[in-house]
């Protein structure tokens, strides 16, 4: 009779221990989750994004009406890829959406003005033109209301 005492008593002890452990587990992942949903609902939620996409070590630069976020990250030379690599997105803080999204090798990303982005590109070998006219820029604008991109060559960059 003991015996099943005993037997009862442990098994009650094994629910409480297995209760008490889902009770913490839930309490961390609830504190988990609050915290991404305070980030998301505080207008950071590019943050969680770059987190999500780059890992850490990414950097943010809003425009000067603090609109947008310039998201991107730098990626050192390697061995094997020995161009810096430039991952980059541009999130709209008023939709809360993400407007365009590029990888560029031997780049560089910044803001031209509040509604747009150069994205300049360093090209390979090119060939010598007989003409003097100045040196081509390379890359793109990214008009952040549309989502769409120009050449540098036929835009206007100042």
């Amino acid at each position: 009779m003991s015996g099943l005492l005993n037997d009862e008593l442990g098994d009650r002890m094994n629910t409480q221990r297995l209760a008490m452990v889902l009770l913490l587990s839930s309490t961390f992942i609830s504190c988990s989750s609050k915290e991404a949903r305070s980030l998301e609902m505080t207008g950071e939620r590019y943050k969680v994004l770059s987190a999500q996409k780059y890992g850490g070590g990414a950097e943010w630069i809003t425009n000067a009406a603090k609109t947008a976020v310039l998201c991107l990250k730098r990626a050192k030379p390697t061995a094997q890829l020995p161009q810096h690599r430039v991952s980059f997105f541009i999130f709209d803080v008023v939709a809360d959406r993400v407007v365009f999204e590029d990888d560029v090798p031997n780049g560089s990303v910044s803001w031209k003005d509040d509604q747009s982005v150069i994205v300049e590109t360093v090209p390979g070998i090119e060939e010598k033109k007989d003409d003097v006219s100045p040196p081509a820029r390379h890359g793109y604008l990214v008009d952040i209301r549309t989502g769409k991109t120009r050449e540098l060559k036929s835009a206007v960059v100042r």
